[in-house]
């Protein structure tokens, strides 16, 4: 089994623009590391965290989304803006409404 990264490790991999997926229960243990700014009920994916990263030697902070993948498993995707973030929260959404609407 792979071991889980540090959060020094999850935030050097998420500045080189990987995504980075993640235990759910290994979570709590970098949730630290990041600034919520919102948290959306997705109905049928879990809750979808918009959150502030830490960037290497700097003391401005980047975007990325916390996904629930599968159970178990969270996903952690860098994003370039809020506006990024909010239009790819967006189409997360509209795709559970129509996994709703059959």
């Amino acid at each position: 089994m792979k071991a889980e990264p540090t959060a020094e490790k999850l935030i050097a991999e998420l500045a080189g623009g990987a995504i980075v997926p993640l235990a759910a229960d290994h979570w709590p243990a970098v949730a630290g590391t990041f600034k919520p700014v919102d948290e959306i009920a997705t109905g049928l994916g879990g809750v979808i965290l918009l959150v502030r990263r830490p960037l290497p030697g700097s003391r401005k902070l980047a975007w990325a989304l916390v996904e629930d993948a599968k159970p178990g498993e969270k996903v952690i995707r860098p994003l370039a803006s809020e506006q990024e973030a909010r239009a790819l929260i967006a189409d997360r959404l509209a795709a559970y409404e129509r996994m709703w609407d059959g």
